[in-house]
């Protein structure tokens, strides 16, 4: 009786941990799908240049690269003081906050003359008119007629103060 106990045990513990294995195996399966999903299927910001209005000397611009450098989600700030331009890249993991770029500039006390992106986009073709989403944005094309993207893309915004008009940001090339 004991021996068939004994046997009972060893096949509940070995089937116990095959299941175990099975469900790391899922979990990692499930964690690189998910990654190769939303890494492939969703367009990404990989850069924003900007030109600043309003400098007037070298303490102007580390005033707006130090408010650009704080936020969280930017990993590297390159300035051209001769160009009041600066060149933000991101951290991969996080999220592009348009609206805390612009403000970063603002609270600086300066004002943004242009700024553009370097996105992948999920289209291979620009339409008039159209709309894409990248980053949470809703983005439309201004164009006057379409144009074919390569990825990645440098964009303008064309939005009066980088503010979005009814929700929406417009883009040309």
């Amino acid at each position: 009786m004991q021996k068939i106990r004994l046997f009972t045990k060893l096949n509940l513990k070995k089937n116990h941990c095959k299941i175990l294995l099975k469900m790391k195996i899922m979990k990692f399966l499930m964690i690189g799908l998910f990654y190769f999903v939303s890494s492939s299927a969703t367009a990404q910001v990989q850069s924003v240049d900007l030109v600043a209005s309003g400098l007037t000397c070298s303490m102007c611009s580390k005033a707006i690269f130090k408010s650009l450098s704080a936020l969280d989600f930017v990993s590297e700030v390159k300035v051209n003081i001769e160009k009041s331009s600066y060149n933000l890249t991101f951290k991969s993991s996080d999220n592009v906050k348009i609206e805390q770029i612009r403000d970063a500039v603002y609270d600086a006390g300066f004002a943004i003359d242009n700024m553009q992106l370097t996105a992948n986009f999920p289209s291979t073709k620009a339409v008039k008119d159209e709309s894409v989403s990248i980053n949470g944005y809703q983005f439309k094309w201004k164009l006057n007629a379409s144009k074919n993207i390569l990825s990645p893309q440098k964009v303008s915004i064309v939005n009066k103060d980088i503010l979005p008009a009814e929700g929406v940001y417009y883009l040309k090339f």
